[in-house]
């Protein structure tokens, strides 16, 4: 069974053939008589954010309680929704909302995968899913640490199960990368121990230097700024392992170098893919596709057919990257990704739901429009959210929505990464029009700024300011200390500052009456006890 196959098995809640399958694959790993590429590969088809498995997952763990196949499969799951939840932005565009679910479900990932080490013998797919959560909140250790071999127990203990593991060494050497917290030198410090190790073979130690020397290219690319550097170790890096020209075509592009040398490293790519049905693409590929021109043209036909193979195994972001890149080159004729968005969205994929919005053919919202809109809203993207918070009165009278909603999306938006929303947020907090409460919900309100809503109020000005909003940056240059500090707020409110939810005229009256009648009920009480001589 493929990938697929096993998904399908979990949405029908088919639980028997699938963990027979994956309790099966495992005994014969740890027998010798199946690679961990094999291994692996079977496993990392549920590291998905696929919100339909859910249920399957409920079922398989009851029916198989403490057994290996479902708690590496279910800590998996943990790990791909942690993956959606942070997107494939750089860190600093990440929204507290993705960062929130984001170490939410890495806890639930590593806690899984931890356990599920106990359950066999062999727990190489558990410790993978480890490793992944730990990759993603980045390197720990010090260079010392890397020189004196002091790795984290993901590594060291799965090695000691595996001592001739390709897998194990690449996952650790992408781990110290300068650009999550490592550096070159605990790279290089690390591959030469693998080397005099002497337990991997030439062509994994191979595969190995070319990794190392990738990664450094990518950091001089992005980071750096050393294009030329970036073009000399990313030759190296193809030259030890032809798949490793994908990063040779997008560094050439990084420094926008001529055509045909960008396109030989592509035909050196493209080969090298068709050969190897495991490579995947990165969205750095996508990226340096979208810059290509004419001189691409001869190598379309095998482009289309490695996009057409990474549409069907690479998934929702591979649908995403598609869609991107078909609106940037219409006359490519690149295959159609739309029914793959709608599944990923119909599976909680959120930039696969903004995605067909962004496709849509509909020069304003008409209500089709709307209602994509609205359901990527509700997967949480800030985009949407604010679509939805600035055109608040045509949702709310098409899908009945009522009038404190308005502010959810809001908060969302803002929550969800929007500048825009971030710094409407932000002047609402300040005004006191708003405020969030304990629960976590956005209500209106007609009061002094609390400290907890300006310290929210900065905090969003600040996250806009670090993705060079320039609103928000004027708005912290230009605001006075203490009008961060809610005493010396509160006088400072606009004086013309509408109530975001102003009392009807009656109700106003209302108060009042009842005010009077109770002045006159204990005046009349304090009558009678000085007349009784009660005092």
């Amino acid at each position: 069974m493929n990938g697929p196959d096993l998904l399908n098995l979990l949405r029908a809640r088919d639980i028997e053939p699938l963990h027979a399958h994956l309790t099966d694959l495992q005994a014969r790993f740890e027998a010798g008589r199946v690679s961990e590429g094999d291994l692996l590969q079977a496993f990392r088809a549920f590291q998905t954010s696929d919100l339909t498995l859910g249920e399957g997952f409920q079922k398989w763990t009851e029916a198989h309680p403490g057994t290996y196949a479902p708690q590496v499969a279910l800590a998996g799951w943990f790990l791909g929704r942690a993956w959606e939840a942070r997107g494939q932005t750089t860190s600093v565009h990440v929204s507290d909302q993705g960062y929130r679910a984001m170490e939410h479900f890495l806890e639930q990932a590593d806690g899984c995968a931890r356990n599920a080490t106990t359950l066999t013998s062999r727990p190489l797919a558990a410790w993978n899913v480890v490793a992944g959560a730990a990759n993603t909140r980045g390197c720990q250790l010090e260079l010392h640490d890397v020189q004196a071999q002091q790795y984290p127990d993901w590594f060291t203990r799965a090695l000691a199960d595996n001592p001739n593991s390709l897998h194990l060494r690449r996952v650790m050497l992408k781990n110290l990368r300068t650009e999550w917290g490592g550096s070159e030198e605990h790279m290089l410090s690390f591959v030469r121990q693998q080397q005099e190790d002497g337990r991997l073979g030439q062509a994994d130690m191979q595969r190995l230097w070319a990794e190392f020397h990738s990664h450094v290219s990518h950091h001089a690319m992005h980071f750096a700024r050393d294009h030329d550097r970036a073009i000399e170790r990313a030759s190296v890096a193809a030259d030890l392992h032809p798949p490793q020209a994908e990063q040779l075509f997008i560094a050439l592009t990084s420094a926008a170098s001529p055509g045909p040398a960008r396109l030989a490293a592509l035909r050196r790519f493209l080969q090298a893919a068709e050969k190897d049905p495991t490579v995947t693409l990165s969205g750095n590929f996508y990226w340096a596709l979208a810059k290509a021109a004419s001189w691409i043209q001869p190598e379309l036909p095998g482009l289309r057919a490695l996009l057409a193979r990474d549409l069907q195994q690479g998934g929702p972001d591979s649908a995403v990257w598609i869609a991107r890149l078909r609106r940037r080159h219409p006359t490519w004729n690149l295959p159609d990704p739309l029914t793959a968005l709608r599944v990923a969205r119909d599976q909680g994929h959120t930039e696969a739901a903004e995605q067909i919005v962004y496709d849509s053919e509909a020069p304003t919202p008409n209500a089709e429009t709307r209602g994509d809109i609205l359901k990527a809203a509700d997967l949480y993207s800030g985009d949407m959210s604010w679509h939805v918070y600035q055109d608040f009165p045509a949702y709310q009278q098409q899908f009945g929505l009522s009038d404190r909603q308005r502010f959810k999306y809001l908060h969302r938006a803002a929550d969800g990464g929007n500048n825009e929303a971030r710094v409407e947020l932000a002047q609402q907090l300040r005004a006191g029009t708003v405020e969030l409460g304990s629960d976590g919900v956005l209500r209106p309100v007609n009061t002094a700024p609390l400290q907890s809503s300006l310290n929210y109020a900065r905090h969003l000005l600040e996250r806009a300011a670090a993705a060079n909003h320039e609103p928000a940056r004027r708005q912290l240059r230009d605001a006075d200390p203490q009008e961060w500090n809610a005493d010396r707020a509160a006088c400072r409110m606009p004086a013309a500052q509408t109530p975001a939810m102003e009392m009807p005229e009656p109700a106003r009256r209302s108060r009042w009456d009842v005010w009077w009648k109770v002045m006159l009920v204990l005046a009349g009480l304090r009558l009678v006890a000085a007349l009784f001589g009660h005092h």
